[in-house]
């Protein structure tokens, strides 16, 4: 029987299926492993002074927090008590901020200044219980402040956690020293799970209860987060700085979604060529 050299339909079908869905995957899941999906958790870790609490309210590095769920949470000592930076980061990395993967961050600076740390509970929780347990406290007359230098994200979101130990209390958040986002706080805020409540007030007299503030579409390599006194004791949990995809990423995401598309509807066509052949 003779044969001929040129390679069958199905081999021809196979070879282009493989190629074209190469493409279309590296394409489709370019965001996925783009720097849009990183951020920087900073956790709060306070304790109970008064009442004796030796134990850190710390998120340990495995576990999962924060409305954008991310690990590896920088944890914030309690010893500085009313400020500090860089030095009082126990992990994941001591001594310098890391980002959601654990990578150490060495270029990246962090301060703070508040009047003291507190926690909601002495009891030890995970995921967002824990990371709204302990928090920089703003008491006093005195306000939280709170920088970031060379941030390396392009575009970022920055959400404030907000905490205190009893409820009703009024916080107003501001970033750069832009306009505030009020809340009042829960103190059973540390009980939820997800979702956490957002708080979007913009004056005082409309604040409800909530868990957090966001700051959206957020530029510059440095930031600075004010906790604004209002007559009671409250307290910032900890602080996301969460990156945005940049508009290439999404449009390669888009492309490779589409190509996806047209490579189903090609091997359609060619298997039905095959069962009519």
């Amino acid at each position: 029987m003779k044969t001929s050299g040129k390679k069958s339909g199905i081999s021809a079908f196979s070879n282009h299926h493989v190629a074209f869905g190469v493409i279309a995957l590296t394409l489709a899941m370019a965001p996925f492993s783009s720097r849009g999906q990183t951020s920087i958790g900073v956790n709060f870790a306070g304790r109970q002074w008064s009442i004796g609490g030796n134990t850190p309210e710390t998120v340990t590095s495995s576990d999962f927090a924060g409305v954008v769920s991310q690990q590896n949470w920088n944890n914030v000592d309690p010893a500085g008590h009313d400020s500090g930076g860089l030095s009082q980061i126990t992990g994941p990395n001591a001594g310098v901020l890391s980002d959601s993967t654990g990578t150490a961050l060495a270029g990246m600076t962090f301060s703070y200044a508040a009047q003291g740390m507190w926690a909601v509970s002495q009891t030890t929780f995970t995921g967002n219980r824990q990371l709204m347990n302990g928090y920089s406290d703003a008491e006093n007359s005195g306000n939280g402040h709170y920088n970031f230098g060379n941030i390396s994200y392009n575009l970022y979101d920055v959400y404030v956690y907000i905490s205190a130990d009893s409820n009703g209390r009024t916080a107003g958040v501001d970033i750069n020293g832009g306009s505030q986002t009020y809340l009042l706080t829960d103190a059973n805020g540390y009980n939820y799970a997800n979702p956490l409540i957002e708080g979007t007030a913009t004056t005082q007299g409309s604040a409800a209860s909530a868990q957090y503030v966001l700051f959206q579409d957020v530029t510059g390599s440095s930031l600075s987060v004010d906790l604004n006194y209002y007559g009671q004791n409250v307290g910032v949990a900890g602080i996301q700085i969460v990156a945005v995809p940049e508009p290439t990423t999404i449009a390669f995401s888009v492309a490779g979604l589409a190509m996806l598309g047209l490579l189903r509807r090609w091997s359609c066509r060619q298997g039905f060529k095959r069962q009519n052949s």
